[in-house]
């Protein structure tokens, strides 16, 4: 694969904040607080925890939740996906965090999870905040660019994985694997 993924950092105007959100990466991921794993079981393990509890998770600023202060929402996690190179949230950004990120006064989204002591898997997601300073290493920007790309290359070589392991689209999907 010979393409990049370019990060913008003119000043160009992008049009709203996304949507669709990476929460976290697939894999070993390497964090300023430990590392951990995660795969398609942390998805469901994640996506069951929110079934349970029946609320969306909170997308705070700077971890304020975890202060036990006045911790006004940014946004809400209202449905995960999960993809070739990371889980997604659908969220809902309140009207001042759209201004934060379109004005790119924030830049990363910082989960906050639950890891298994015995494997290093993720099994929960707490909740995740807007922040300049994430700890996830090479964490992916919320908005990255102004141009969508017009071929996944992620998703390509994922193809490419399931051929060789004999698997089809609809193995993946039964795990809540969602293309795009």
């Amino acid at each position: 694969m010979d393409a990049y993924i370019k990060v913008l950092s003119s000043a160009e105007e992008i049009g709203e904040a996304p949507e669709w959100v990476k929460v976290l990466p697939l894999g070993h991921v390497s964090s300023e607080k430990g590392n951990f794993v995660v795969d398609s079981e942390s998805f469901l393990l994640i996506k069951e925890n929110m079934r349970s509890r029946n609320i969306d998770v909170v997308i705070d600023y700077e971890h304020q939740t975890l202060a036990n202060i006045q911790a006004p929402a940014s946004g809400w996690i209202k449905e995960l996906s999960l993809k070739a190179d990371g889980i997604y949230a659908k969220v809902e950004w309140t009207e001042r965090a759209k201004a934060y990120l379109l004005n790119r006064e924030y830049r990363y989204l910082s989960p906050v999870v639950t890891v298994r002591k015995q494997d290093g898997k993720v099994t929960r997601l707490h909740s995740a905040a807007l922040t300049n300073a994430p700890a996830i290493n090479s964490m992916t920007p919320i908005i990255n660019s102004n141009k969508p790309r017009e071929e996944n290359e992620l998703d390509q070589f994922m193809g490419y994985i399931l051929k060789m392991l004999n698997l089809s689209q609809n193995d993946l999907e039964k795990y809540g694997y969602r293309e795009g």
